[in-house]
């Protein structure tokens, strides 16, 4: 009976144990000067004389940041343009 009541409590309390989120806001000229840069890089890397597999490992590592940065983009109406650019972590 200890023992179950052990194993309950720790998967209570693993389940608990979630995700942290961090919730940039930079303005759109900003992120989209970057995704641009992000690309050039990619296109670069394709011309350059690096062996096939690291050029292949560069394009896929921003291809996954590309990705994440468009699934996870929210546009934000209510903040200003003049509003620096803050890091906030979301509840």
């Amino acid at each position: 009976m200890k023992k179950v009541l052990l194993v309950a409590t720790s998967v209570a309390l693993f389940s608990f144990a979630a995700e942290k989120f961090i919730t940039m806001r930079i303005p759109e000229p900003t992120v989209n000067y970057h995704w641009n840069n992000l690309n050039n890089i990619k296109a670069i890397a394709d011309q350059s004389n690096l062996p096939h597999a690291q050029v292949k490992f560069i394009i896929a590592s921003i291809d996954s940041l590309q990705k994440d940065m468009a699934k996870n983009a929210r546009l934000d109406s209510t903040v200003a343009p003049s509003t620096p650019a803050a890091v906030q972590k979301k509840k």
